[in-house]
């Protein structure tokens, strides 16, 4: 049976996720969000996921808010130390506006279009304050090309057994997880993930028709210019009209 994305997979997410240090990214973010913000900034999250990241950030910064497209992955958090909202990335439902907006691990990259990746940038625009930060990390096309080499995993969880296999496709920088999960009844799914790996230079042209004014491109985790071989890109740029 085929189903939405994260509908089965957040009920394994964690597990398949487990060796991803989440301390070290939150550190990194929050280094970067020092710079920047005063702590009693409004904080908003796109992509949060399971909430990992949410539960370290908003130890630090209390107005926080997390969102996720998949209300399967928000409800796999016990957290409700923040507030969790259900929505799409690409229509923000806030009335209010924030000092600082992020997206962590790849969460952009599921945006398949350009015209939509514009559609977000300007709604997050919308939503900042004046000289507010957007801050996100993409994955890059080194990075699809490293990960298909291992091409498939396969593990079991709390009852469920789950295949994963990688595809990248060069000519349309689609990169595609398949997941095949059998739960305790013996009911088998389908879950497809795509995820655009856009060119560099492509982030730059959109933020730019939005109105940011890019600080900085670094490669992740680092504080360092990217570079050819970077597998991923941190982006932080603030609104300037």
């Amino acid at each position: 049976m085929k189903v939405k994305p994260y509908e089965k997979v957040s009920a394994i997410y964690d597990f398949m996720m487990e060796k991803l240090d989440y301390v070290s990214w939150s550190n990194y973010i929050l280094e970067v969000a020092e710079d920047y913000i005063k702590k009693d900034a409004v904080i908003l999250e796109l992509g949060s996921g399971s909430c990992k990241i949410a539960g370290y950030f908003s130890c630090k910064y209390k107005n926080y808010f997390a969102t996720d497209i998949s209300i399967s992955m928000l409800k796999s958090s016990d957290n409700n130390s923040f507030k969790k909202i259900c929505c799409d990335m690409t229509k923000l439902p806030f009335k209010i506006k924030f000092d600082f907006i992020f997206s962590n691990f790849d969460c952009i990259n599921y945006i398949l279009k350009q015209k939509h990746l514009l559609q977000m940038f300007t709604e997050v625009s919308h939503l900042l304050k004046k000289d507010g930060v957007f801050t996100f990390d993409v994955s890059l096309e080194r990075n699809s090309l490293n990960f298909v080499k291992s091409k498939s995993i396969e593990g079991n969880f709390n009852g469920y057994y789950f295949q994963r296999v990688s595809q990248y496709n060069k000519l349309s920088r689609i990169h595609s997880n398949h997941f095949y999960i059998k739960d305790k009844s013996g009911m088998e799914f389908r879950e497809t993930h795509k995820e655009k790996i856009y060119k560099i230079d492509t982030y730059f042209k959109v933020a730019d028709k939005a109105g940011f004014q890019i600080d900085a491109c670094y490669d992740c985790f680092t504080f360092k210019d990217i570079n050819p071989k970077s597998e991923r890109a941190q982006f932080i740029m603030r609104k300037i009209n």
